[in-house]
């Protein structure tokens, strides 16, 4: 007689009821091996994390740094521009200061009223070939057809007002090498 009564078939019928001590370590121990992988992972991910923001770190220290030595350079160079800016304004003022003193002297002599009182003296007869001015002193040179020429050429200094008063004090006349007559013609003032 049967003792028992099977209603699952041998077939669905686990092969054992009980479960195997060796298999619960073995998947015990799989879970805390995948646990310690994570676990390393996380812990050489952070690091790499530190390092790396160790290495930002640095890197914007050593930026201010670099930009504070440039800002401290900028000041440096806009101080010796500013300087040297007042300086050439400087300089400047004092050479429009010095210019209008010049142009205030009572005995300054005007050359262009002298060179253009000399283009309005007839010419006949005599060339001009040279002009030196120094303050109220004037050497006229030039070349003349006849000798004759170059005294009255010199009457006519008196039409002009830049060139009357002076005293010319020596006229030279010397034979050229074409034959022509050179001159020169020296006032006697002093310069100022």
């Amino acid at each position: 007689m049967k003792q028992r009564i099977e209603f699952y078939q041998a077939v669905l019928k686990p092969a054992q009821d009980k479960a195997n001590m060796g298999l619960l370590w073995r998947v015990s121990l799989g879970i805390v091996v995948v646990w310690a992988l994570i676990f390393a992972y996380a812990k050489v991910s952070q690091y790499q994390l530190t390092q790396q923001n160790m290495a930002l770190k640095a890197a914007v220290q050593t930026g201010e740094r670099d930009a504070q030595l440039m800002s401290a350079a900028l000041s440096d160079l806009k101080a010796r521009q500013d300087s040297g800016e007042k300086e050439r304004v400087e300089l400047d003022i004092q050479t429009r200061q010095q210019l209008l003193q010049l142009l205030n002297q009572k005995n300054l002599v005007s050359y262009a009223n002298t060179l253009n009182d000399l283009a309005h003296i007839p010419w006949q007869g005599v060339a001009l070939q040279g002009l030196t001015l120094q303050g109220k002193r004037m050497v006229l040179r030039g070349a003349a057809a006849q000798a004759s020429a170059v005294p009255a050429w010199i009457l006519g200094f008196e039409q002009s007002s830049s060139l009357r008063g002076h005293s010319f004090g020596q006229l030279a006349i010397s034979q050229g090498p074409e034959g022509g007559l050179n001159f020169s013609l020296t006032s006697s003032e002093m310069t100022p």
